[in-house]
């Protein structure tokens, strides 16, 4: 699953550069129906959470996203799990979360 992961963010980051500049060492995601762009530090890629929206993205999606990487939890959770990586953005409940990124329909 490693070289997939890493298949699927270089192809996520040479289409994010296409269509809006991004930072260098930043990832552009699309998150919720809405689609709405974020961009993260490559170093979140390592947080548990972030795989499991990569691993929720691969099982959604598959590898042959064309507009960007997709990420398919709700706008609100992924706020929460960028709070949760950055860290000092208060208290969170892991499993609750988790749960919610998990069960995402």
């Amino acid at each position: 699953m490693k070289t997939s992961l890493k298949k699927l963010v270089e192809k996520a980051r040479l289409i994010g550069h296409r269509r809006r500049r991004t930072p260098v060492g930043c990832l552009p995601l699309y998150v919720g129906e809405e689609q709405r762009r974020f961009v993260v530090p490559t170093s979140f890629l390592s947080h548990p959470l972030f795989r499991i929206l990569f691993e929720m993205a691969y099982l959604e999606y598959g590898f042959d996203q064309e507009s960007g990487l997709s990420v398919p939890c709700d706008v609100s959770v992924f706020e929460e799990v960028v709070g949760a990586v950055e860290g000092g953005h208060g208290p969170f409940d892991l499993r609750r979360l988790i749960g919610e990124v998990v069960c995402h329909d």
